[in-house]
């Protein structure tokens, strides 16, 4: 498939792949300002059809955002160590849905007990302080588990030695007692066919405590692998919630685990535009929670270890081995494959660096990866071709229209809404004499009229799944309380035009352009930097 072929020069087929999101893209943004000149009503109907999708993908987002959040606090109150003991117990106090699924892998003779299920907890560093690390690894000791089925893996880089033994090696003798393996693994540098990132890293771990489980006579078929940044700290259920949901699942191997990843570390030590970015990140990997048929890998997730082991773990050419593999898991299970969410948070740092205009930098280019998902088109396109006969077609074109959808909306979307009357006008006075502007004026207006009740929805939720700030603010020359930083969760809602457009629109097409150039982007560490050190 397209991994062997990417891992030295692409051939001249696949490069033609590569182009294609940023011709989309372009194209998109492009063919209005040609067609205004000739065609202005044309360019009406275009811009009119593509405000109604702005507008269904906000009533979209809005419902399943609510949704997303009541789900979020219920199973938040719910005690999964209780429920793990009903499930073995096969307790008639388990729910409906839960007795239907026992009955059912009942008959399959696949029923397994919760005790028997292992986790391994494997943490990709380059170069973090270790006091980043330690928030981390007590995040995982101080978890509502046994610890005694928790092995922690550090997977460091040969590339930052000696510090990074120094720091693996402290570590180690501060934790080894406290989980039933604690291991760290150096990544060789410049291995052959690897491009420098967080895949080669963690599968090179990956095999490594693979290795040492099977001579240890272990069941990896029972053991979970979750894959943590640096800065990440697991909310006190997830490994109960994440055991319960590998339990019950009706296909466990060819599932993976997805929480929601909050970047709530920092919150309130970033800059307004980060902290923005951060809380509607959240919210996007809530909305995409409550919709599982369209739910990819993202970040910190989990995956069965024997899964993984066959399918060579994770992908070691592209810097976006998360949402890769799905598209990996996708097709080496010839389409039966399902990321199941788990409505739990995983912690994780917003963007935060030593200046402001350094901290703006890195989460431009934090994102621009982030975006470098694209490349996941050409490579699900020659995939698909491979393996046509064996993939389900219908739910494969879905899946892949969503990819392609996703991608080029990510890249035009908020540019055309931006530039959807001004423009076209500007361009030939005749789209205004002919009253077309002020069609697609009043959509726009009646389209912000809702998207107001979204940013009034999301200003709430935002207040209620924060965490409380702490340290006081000087604001013109008075030091306020804690409590007012809330104001500017408020005010930061209107910058969300800027936002869309300078970190979202922007990065996507640099990623994209940068992809049909044949630039491809090396990985990018961003920098954990928290306020005491900055």
């Amino acid at each position: 498939m397209c991994e062997i072929k990417t891992t030295g020069k692409p051939t001249r087929a696949y490069r033609l792949l590569e182009k294609i999101p940023a011709i989309l893209s372009w194209s998109v943004l492009l063919m209005p300002m040609i067609f205004s000149l000739y065609k202005p009503k044309y360019v009406a109907f275009f811009m009119a059809a593509f405000v109604f999708l702005w507008f269904f993908r906000t009533i979209e987002y809005m419902i399943f955002l609510l949704y997303s959040y009541f789900k979020f606090k219920k199973i938040e109150k719910k005690d999964f160590a209780e429920k793990l003991y009903l499930w073995d117990s096969a307790s008639e106090k388990l729910s409906k849905k839960y007795k239907k699924v026992r009955k059912y892998l009942e008959e399959k003779n696949d029923i397994i007990h919760t005790s028997a299920v292992k986790h391994i907890i494997l943490i990709a560093t380059c170069g973090e302080d270790i006091q980043v690390l330690r928030d981390t690894i007590d995040s995982v000791k101080n978890s509502d588990f046994d610890m005694n089925k928790v092995v922690v893996v550090l997977a460091t880089e040969e590339r930052m030695q000696p510090e990074s033994s120094i720091i693996a090696k402290t570590l180690e003798s501060e934790y080894s007692h406290d989980f039933s393996g604690f291991y760290s693994f150096a990544h060789p540098a410049d291995i052959p066919g690897e491009v420098m990132g967080k895949g080669g890293n963690i599968t090179f771990a990956g095999q490594k405590i693979c290795t040492i489980l099977e001579k240890q006579g272990e069941d990896i078929s029972m053991y979970l692998v979750t894959t943590l940044d640096a800065d990440n700290r697991l909310d006190p259920e997830y490994l109960n919630v994440l055991t319960f949901h590998f339990a019950s699942s009706v296909d466990r191997q060819k599932s993976s685990y997805q929480p929601i990843p909050l970047f709530f570390n920092n919150i309130w030590d970033v800059p307004m535009i980060n902290r923005m970015i951060a809380i509607s990140g959240g919210f996007w990997h809530m909305v995409e929670s409550a919709r599982p048929h369209r739910l990819h890998n993202f970040s910190s997730h989990a995956q069965p270890l024997q899964s993984l082991k066959e399918m060579d773990f994770w992908a070691t050419h592209t810097i976006v081995e998360d949402g890769h593999q799905y598209w990996r898991s996708y097709f080496h299970f010839n389409g039966d494959y399902f990321v199941e969410p788990l409505f739990v948070p995983i912690y994780q740092d917003a963007v935060l660096h030593t200046s402001w205009k350094s901290t703006m930098v890195a989460q431009y280019k934090q994102i621009r990866r982030w975006a470098w998902g694209a490349s996941d088109i050409p490579f699900v396109i020659d995939a698909w071709w491979e393996k046509r006969k064996e993939l389900p077609v219908i739910e494969t074109f879905l899946h892949f229209i969503r990819l392609i959808e996703a991608h080029i909306f990510w890249a035009t979307g908020a540019i055309v809404i931006t530039m959807a009357t001004p423009i076209p006008g500007i361009l030939n006075p005749s789209f205004a004499e002919n009253g077309y502007d002020d069609g697609v004026a009043q959509m726009l207006s009646f389209f912000f009229s809702i998207t107001s009740i979204g940013i009034l929805i999301s200003i709430i939720l935002s207040l209620l799944t924060l965490p409380r700030p702490t340290k006081s603010v000087e604001f013109l020359g008075r030091i306020w309380s804690p409590l007012w930083r809330y104001g500017a969760i408020i005010i930061q809602w209107f910058i969300v035009p800027i936002m869309t457009v300078g970190f979202g629109s922007f990065p996507a097409l640099d990623a994209q352009t940068r992809l049909f150039l044949g630039k491809y982007l090396g990985f990018n560490v961003t920098k954990k930097i928290r306020a005491e050190k900055k």
